[in-house]
């Protein structure tokens, strides 16, 4: 496991959540280009909020833009907790979107998407662990 899978791991066990950024036009949503396999980041989203992560929308689109994004994302089954705004601000400062982890096709999308799928299969394993020993200590 490398420095950014542990850091992630660590944080999703000591919160029980993550808090993915993610952008929309060439990431989850087909818009410009067509070099990004949308619906295998939309199904890692997708798996990772059944596994308790919260999504923030960050994106560059106007505010009238945004029910447009809503709805398409109601459609591709991902829950939305918030475009553009924090959920938290663990520094005091909300100036930049907080979230553990981005996918955005215009910084390492890929890499990204690799550190989340195995940290999600690990977490998975890590909560299946821990029911496991607490239902053996009861």
């Amino acid at each position: 496991m490398n420095k950014y899978e542990e850091r992630l791991l660590n944080e999703w066990k000591k919160h029980d959540t993550i808090i993915i950024g993610v952008d929309v036009d060439d990431t989850i949503l087909p818009y410009r280009e067509n070099f990004t396999d949308v619906h295998k980041v939309i199904n890692l989203v997708i798996e990772c909020v059944k596994t308790g992560a919260k999504v923030i929308i960050y994106t560059g689109s106007v505010k009238e833009r945004y029910k447009e994004i809503l709805e398409y994302c109601a459609k591709v089954g991902i829950k939305v907790d918030a475009i553009n705004e924090n959920l938290i601000t663990p520094f005091g400062d909300n100036r930049k979107i907080y979230a553990n982890i981005y996918l955005d096709d215009r910084s390492g999308l890929n890499e990204s998407m690799e550190i989340l799928e195995s940290v999600l299969y690990k977490y998975r394993g890590y909560l299946q662990e821990t029911t496991t020993s607490q239902q053996n200590h009861e």
